[in-house]
């Protein structure tokens, strides 16, 4: 693979990944809409139905009925919040080792070298013959990304990982509510027109470690200028570490075989 195109696919995972980051920054003091809510937009952001969408039109964003998952989000004041992702130092980026080709028969395992302060790892199974790569210029305290060698585009994975002051995903909030500022934050990139959740957000109780929670799992579709894509994340807090897994494909080739591909790899994402 072209340094090129390397440098590509890692641009594209991290506005996927930025999405997910967003979502653990401190809130904006609240802005609500003119338009007022039924009853029935309540309920739909209690039950964090799946079908939320929400819609950017040129400068000016209109929430549509079934998106007051974004009002939720907004209403949470900085006040309320701590501050979750610490300021990453220049640093601090772990020295993991180059990484080897994944392995068809067995987990990805990446992990911090001894040396490094901060000290993670995560093993994970990726689609079959996806190849790892490091990204030339890193904005986490570890990234790397992983795509197939036949160059199909627009089908990636990304994994990062970076320092958060929590101990647990739950003192964030619910499934719904990470996932309404993961949507709200994707909407409000230049670019994306539509914001939908594909599922509802859940959480993998199976993956759950020491009560630290298990991973919360969002899957959405973003329509922008670039297309229709599909984007399945995997969110862990874990040791004071946030881990988030994202795998994007083009929604028009995300077929049945395609979801459980996907499906299995995301399952198979934990933290060591």
């Amino acid at each position: 693979m072209t340094t090129a195109k390397r440098i590509i696919i890692a641009c594209v995972l991290l506005i996927a990944s930025a999405s997910v980051i967003a979502a653990f920054a401190p809130a904006s003091p609240v802005v609500r809409p003119a338009t007022r809510l039924s009853a029935a937009d309540i309920d739909d952001v209690d039950e964090g139905r799946s079908g939320t969408t929400i819609v950017a039109s040129g400068r000016r964003r209109a929430i549509r009925r079934l998106s007051a998952v974004a009002v939720a989000a907004s209403s949470w004041s900085s006040s309320t919040l701590p501050l979750l992702v610490s300021p990453l130092r220049p640093t601090a980026y772990a020295s993991a080792a180059d990484a080897p080709a994944a392995s068809s028969s067995g987990p990805y395992v990446r992990t911090s070298s001894p040396n490094d302060k901060f000290r993670f790892g995560y093993a994970v199974v990726p689609p079959p013959g996806f190849a790892p790569s490091n990204r030339p210029l890193r904005t986490h305290l570890d990234e790397i990304n992983f795509s197939p060698p036949d160059g199909r585009g627009g089908y990636t994975l990304g994994i990062t990982v970076d320092p958060v002051r929590i101990s647990s995903i739950r003192e964030f909030g619910t499934p719904e509510e990470v996932a309404a500022r993961v949507v709200t934050a994707e909407v409000n990139r230049d670019g994306v027109f539509e914001v939908t959740l594909a599922k509802d957000p859940r959480e993998d109780i199976s993956a759950e470690g020491g009560g630290e929670g298990g991973g919360y799992d969002v899957e959405y579709v973003s329509d922008g200028k670039r297309g229709k894509k599909r984007f399945v994340t995997r969110i862990y807090v874990r040791d004071g570490f946030l881990y988030v897994l994202t795998v994007q494909s083009k929604e028009d080739e995300y077929d049945k075989a395609r979801e459980a591909e996907v499906l299995e790899c995301v399952r198979s994402f934990r933290p060591l």
